[in-house]
């Protein structure tokens, strides 16, 4: 028997039965970052954004797509029990859509720094600019504690060629004239390497730049480290800081089998130089001031959450079905989130490099920082191998036991004393692939067939002719359809697009059914 031919099994039992002791356990204590995208909904869609958002042709429940008052309430839960030193409420979807949900935030969360990423497209009407901003000013000295609040636009040709710059001037506006002696309340600027959109602001307001400085935080606390960043001086004496950011390609079907190869090494040099620089390796954990170590944290708008890039689509934690105490225990003792936070970002890909090097190549290619983990650890036997591996150096280490391992099945017991180049041969030689997991779903859907033989098609998993062609009759018989090849099923339409996001991003399916059995009682009353 070959137990990578049954690696979801054998997984399930890692998880649920090893356990690091407590006392050999890492905790990383510091002040933690949060990143919150509260919708998925954006009215900008920019054709170059990773989530292609529009408004329309969504399903039920809408806790999929964007929180309900429940889940905003859990997140504030959650934010307020994390020792939060830094909480970002992102763009994605555009976070002023949820304009309520960002004043509640600013008036209670506990936290020592809110940033506020938007496009500013809410700021094109000058009176209503002003209310706005003035609104969360008011929210800011409605606190209980001490908060400060940045306002970061997005501005770059893209944005601008959508809604025009006439709100950002409006924006600038209402800072510059009625907020500029307000230190705890703060306006930011932030483009793309070789966007020169910034410009525009400096030949509107006669600005001039100060030198800047490469691989810097926007703080001094929480060490959130950016490419580069400069200040805008004002004729009048007001600053504004301007950061820098990488271009991130997003693309979930990168052609992996017929791309340029400079062009894809150019992809993989850009995402190993953000983790390595800006993200220190770990893009799981964030630095203090005091070189405490705190949990980096990615809040989806369907209330996943995980640190960043240790998202596991088979064990996922969310807002509406999981406390804090809950979630925090489920990233310390799943060994293989565990092993993220302790080793870090290459350690994982080297392991995984020995027997998939396409899912760590397809896991950098699609250029998604926010889902990368849920890329490279989206097979079952991948899975399974980087877990045994994980625990063959712990014990190694002396982290684990063998009698702490007494309770596992006999034949994974044997895999674990088993040396690593016999193992490598042993998974190379089961006949399992991301066909064979397809194939053991309960339930057949055939957009998710399609959508597989797409990204198949492009190169994203290394399948054998013989079982493409498994996988075609498989197909053919519960789609009641005749196709002979790949390119029979090939889809380009922004449907398709939307459902290989929902891949690597679907909701816990606990959480989903939770959302939807409420929203049936409600619809009952």
């Amino acid at each position: 028997m070959n137990i990578f031919d049954e690696p979801s099994k054998y997984v399930q039992e890692i998880v649920s039965k090893v356990r690091i002791r407590e006392d050999k356990l890492k905790k990383f204590k510091g002040k933690t970052m949060a990143f919150v995208f509260f919708t998925k909904f954006c009215d900008v869609q920019c054709s170059h954004c990773f989530f292609r958002s529009d408004n329309e042709g969504f399903d039920l429940p809408r806790e999929q797509y964007e929180f309900s008052r429940e889940g905003f309430e859990n997140f504030i839960k959650f934010i307020n029990k994390s020792n939060n030193g830094y909480l970002s409420i992102l763009g994605g979807g555009e976070p002023f859509k949820k304009f309520e949900y960002i004043k509640e935030t600013i008036r209670r969360a506990k936290t020592d720094r809110i940033v506020i990423v938007t496009s500013g497209m809410w700021g094109a009407d000058d009176k209503v600019c002003k209310n706005m901003i003035g609104e969360m000013y008011e929210a800011l000295c409605q606190r209980k504690t001490p908060t400060k609040v940045v306002l970061r636009i997005s501005m770059d040709k893209w944005h601008i060629a959508k809604i025009g710059i006439d709100c950002i001037f409006n924006i600038i506006d209402v800072f510059k004239n009625f907020f500029a002696d307000k230190e705890n309340f703060e306006l930011q600027l932030h483009t793309l390497t070789g966007d020169n959109s910034i410009e525009k602001v400096i030949e509107h307001y006669s600005c001039t730049k100060t030198d800047g400085k490469k691989y810097v935080s926007d703080n001094e606390e929480i060490f959130k480290i950016g490419l580069y960043r400069y200040g805008l001086h004002f004729p009048d004496g007001y600053k504004i800081s301007v950061g820098i950011a990488q271009i991130f390609h997003s693309n979930l079907k990168v052609n992996l089998r017929n791309s340029n190869t400079n062009q894809l090494e150019q992809l993989i040099t850009l995402f190993d130089d953000d983790m390595k620089y800006n993200s220190y390796s770990n893009p799981s954990l964030v630095k203090n001031k005091n070189n405490e170590w705190g949990l980096d944290f990615l809040i989806s708008y369907n209330g996943n959450i995980a640190t960043w890039g240790n998202e596991q689509l088979y064990s996922l934690n969310n807002l509406y079905t999981d406390s804090y105490e809950n979630i925090i225990s489920n990233i310390y003792h799943n060994i293989i989130s565990y092993s993220l936070l302790d080793k870090g970002y290459f350690y994982r890909t080297q392991i995984i490099n020995e027997v998939n090097p396409l899912a760590v190549l397809r896991s950098k290619a699609i250029h998604i920082r926010d889902y990368a983990g849920a890329s490279i650890l989206e097979e079952n036997h991948t899975i399974l191998y980087y877990a045994i591996r994980v625990i063959q150096d712990y014990l190694k280490e002396n982290v684990i036991t063998l009698e702490e391992l007494s309770g596992l099945s006999k034949e994974l017991l044997t895999m674990i004393n088993t040396k690593k180049g016999i193992l490598k041969k042993i998974y190379e030689s089961s006949s399992y692939s991301i066909i064979k997991q397809y194939m053991e779903k309960r339930v057949f859907n055939e957009n998710e067939w399609k959508d597989l033989f797409n990204l198949i098609y492009f190169g994203h998993y290394t399948v054998s002719k013989e079982q493409i062609e498994e996988g075609i009759q498989y197909y053919n018989t519960h789609a009641d359809k005749k196709i002979s090849q790949l390119e029979d099923v090939l889809e380009n339409s922004k449907e398709h697009y939307q459902r290989l996001i929902e891949r690597l991003t679907f909701m816990k399916p606990e959480a989903k059914r939770l959302c939807m059995e409420n929203y049936e009682k409600l619809e009952a009353i």
